[in-house]
């Protein structure tokens, strides 16, 4: 990493609550693949930045805003909030509450453009719509209209931030432009970035893969998956008014595993690997088994069985 990686501010935007922080050269996210090549001129400079306000950081903020006014309230916590620079205090519901007004204006881009005034959106540089922004405010501005998986995990942690209708468009188009037979791809194959194929050996003159800088541009990692199907789930559920509506929701999921089963048939760990190239191809350097690939299917099932139960 550059010296300017180092560099890092990390403050809260007090008008909208969001926590913003990083830079561009830095990878601060659990997408953090660093460029590694001096022959394509890569070395130091991230595949995937995601500086200043990644979706799922914000969504897990407010998870954790939530949680420590309600640990507060019964007396679990001793602290009822914090103290801004400007002296004042805030308590933890009340960030909560100003995290949660300005969320869908930050993050929202409308299906149709005409809704655009009401959001923080430059339409000059939208390429999907009916989508959640990956970032909100980065280096590079059109990073934030990039269409990702990460937003999953955001309405998994956080599902109040989110109007339900949007919710359900957002996970429709990520069902059809992400979702692969086992994992979700991590960015959008209409995207001009878009590299799905992962060869972390490669030492060539491309800017975009040498080196494997493409770990996060595309390959289908498997993790993601268990949040997109947990996220699916829940909006799914919300909108079912019958026992019928109610089964069906269960079933979209069901069929949606049936490409990671088959893995964990055919997997001599019993197990799920780390990602897969475009369309499930096999991955040469992927791990072929990981804790997080599995496990976030396992919280998929304890979601299932306690949604059964209501």
């Amino acid at each position: 990493m550059r010296d300017e990686g180092f560099n890092i501010d990390v403050n809260v935007d007090w008008s909208n609550g969001i926590i913003f922080g990083g830079n561009q050269f830095n990878c601060g996210t659990w997408m953090d693949k660093m460029g590694e090549s001096e022959r394509a001129g890569s070395k130091g400079i991230p595949g995937t930045p995601r500086d200043g306000a990644a979706i799922e950081i914000t969504g897990l903020l407010y998870s954790t805003l939530t949680w420590l006014a309600k640990l507060n309230a019964e007396d679990k916590y001793p602290y009822k909030g914090v103290t801004k620079p400007d002296g004042s205090e805030i308590t933890f519901s009340t960030w909560a509450g100003l995290l949660k007004s300005n969320f869908e204006h930050c993050y929202y881009v409308p299906e149709n453009a005409s809704e655009d005034a009401r959001y923080a959106v430059n339409s000059s540089l939208v390429n999907r719509r009916g989508m959640y922004k990956d970032l909100y405010r980065s280096g590079k501005e059109y990073e934030d209209y990039q269409l990702r998986p990460n937003f999953a995990i955001a309405m998994t942690v956080a599902p109040d931030l989110f109007n339900p209708e949007h919710a359900i468009c957002a996970l429709v188009l990520a069902d059809k432009a992400l979702r692969g037979p086992t994992g979700m791809a991590t960015l959008d194959p209409l995207d001009l970035n878009y590299r799905p194929f992962y060869i972390n050996s490669e030492d060539s003159d491309d800017f975009s893969t040498s080196k494997g800088r493409n770990y996060h541009q595309g390959p289908e990692w498997l993790w993601p998956t268990g949040f997109f199907l947990r996220a699916l789930l829940k909006f799914d559920l919300m909108r079912r008014d019958s026992q019928e509506g109610r089964v069906e929701a269960f079933q979209q999921v069901t069929r949606r595993l049936g490409g990671c089963k088959e893995m964990i048939k055919q997997s001599p760990w019993a197990g799920l690997t780390e990602l897969t190239q475009k369309d499930g191809q096999y991955c040469n350097d992927s791990s072929p088994t990981q804790a997080w690939s599995a496990g976030c299917l396992i919280d998929l099932y304890m979601d299932a069985a306690e949604y059964g139960t209501e």
